[in-house]
């Protein structure tokens, strides 16, 4: 055995050497074409700062820009027709939208609208400041003649508007005419406050079928039921609140929905009878109502979940009509 192991020593001991010198100089036959490589690239670039002006002066005027553009080949219609094609190819294989997923888009613009802080006066006048710096720094370039044209068309639509604006609507020159105009005015706005008090009566007789749901549904009742009927922690084994993973800042959590983002002005806040929930909250309606016990919501109304509270709301206006806070308990 010691014989076997020193015989195998002294073989890899001559093998090694041979075959790590081939390696070696592979391997530095590869690593010199890509040094040439770097050495030619490095070439190219200080070549190029050479000719723009010795490395310190990079920027290109805008004369310069001028000259390229011009110096670029002008596409013949065979490639427009080319590249059209290729767009509305691209366009076509785009999925199309749905009603509901553009919906779901303005909704979610509307959240992250209201989540962003309003400026403070101190930061408003900073960022005059810096508009008014970037515009003193930069020079005024001349405009080309398609912007030219282009304003010149804006103003034009302008004054076409006014014109129709104003021979619809002319002043008047007498003053008869005056009077006349004042009182249609006022006429008009009589038939405005007359169709808000009109609204206002038709939304009153509407509520009246609330408080016929008030008679008939007490939420200390349907508390005190639905306390003995279940365990506190009644919603850790329900399958609607399987997404739960705690409470989070920020987040609410819906049943069946999962959580969701809160404007900062709405997070921890409670309404009550009589106040208006914002449409945020409207889109997480409790379908499965009876599941909770609760009464069944009159006609152009729904029960809401925002957080561990459910509403019942008029679908118009958002108008709250019940209220049962702490409906379930973290």
């Amino acid at each position: 055995m010691k014989r076997l192991l020193m015989v195998t020593t002294t073989m890899a001991a001559l093998v090694l050497p041979l075959v790590a010198q081939p390696v070696a100089a592979m391997a530095q036959d590869q690593e010199r074409p890509r040094a040439e490589q770097r050495q030619q690239r490095q070439e190219q670039r200080q070549a190029r700062r050479e000719a723009q002006g010795g490395g310190e002066a990079r920027a290109i005027s805008p004369q310069q820009r001028q000259e390229r553009r011009a110096e670029r080949p002008v596409p013949t219609l065979e490639q427009r027709e080319q590249r059209q094609e290729r767009r509305q190819e691209r366009r076509a294989d785009r999925p199309t939208v749905t009603p509901e997923q553009r919906e779901q888009r303005r909704e979610n613009r509307q959240e992250r609208r209201a989540d962003r802080p309003t400026p403070t006066p101190e930061q408003r006048e900073r960022r005059q400041e810096r508009r008014e710096e970037r515009r003193g720094a930069r020079p005024d370039r001349p405009l080309t003649p398609q912007q030219r044209e282009r304003r010149q068309d804006r103003r034009e639509d302008r004054r076409e508007d006014r014109q129709e604006w104003r021979r619809d609507n002319p002043r008047p020159s007498t003053p008869n005419e005056l009077e006349r105009w004042r009182e249609n005015r006022q006429d008009f706005r009589r038939d405005q406050r007359q169709d808000r008090r009109e609204d206002r009566a038709d939304r009153r007789e509407d509520r009246r079928d609330y408080r016929e749901f008030r008679n008939r549904f007490n939420r200390e009742q349907w508390r005190q039921r639905w306390r003995a009927d279940r365990r506190a922690d009644w919603w850790r084994y329900d399958h609607h609140f399987r997404n739960y993973g705690g409470a989070r800042i920020g987040f609410y959590f819906a049943p069946s929905y999962g959580y969701y983002s809160v404007p900062r002005q709405y997070y921890g806040r409670l309404w009550q009878i009589g106040d208006y929930l914002p449409s945020i909250f409207w889109r997480y309606t409790l379908n499965d109502y009876r599941t909770y016990g609760l009464g069944y919501p009159p006609e152009g109304t729904r029960w809401v979940l925002v957080d561990n509270d459910i509403y019942l709301i008029d679908e118009y206006d958002g108008y709250i009509i019940e209220v049962i806070h702490d409906a379930w308990r973290w």
